[in-house]
């Protein structure tokens, strides 16, 4: 007879990883809109740089929230992202 706890596999990952992720999407979503932003800012219509200002304070928000999902990781167990 074979012992299947031994066989068992977390399917979702710990809420570290997940915190670090969700932080680094946000932050790579937040510095992606800030660059289309100013494109399309830079674009001289109208229309356009009206978009282009909701994008860049989008970005900047986005920016701000992944940066702050980082920063509170990172105090809660600086040990452990000193390790890896």
């Amino acid at each position: 007879m074979s012992n299947t706890s031994n066989h068992l596999v977390d399917l979702l990952p710990s809420p570290s990883y997940s915190a670090t992720t969700i932080g680094g999407v946000a932050l790579f979503a937040g510095v992606f809109l800030l660059f289309m932003g100013f494109k399309e800012f830079s674009g001289g219509t109208s229309k356009a740089m009206d978009s282009g200002v909701r994008k860049i304070g989008l970005g900047i928000l986005a920016t701000l929230v992944g940066a702050g999902v980082a920063a509170t990781r990172q105090a809660l167990s600086p040990e452990d992202e000193h390790a890896s």
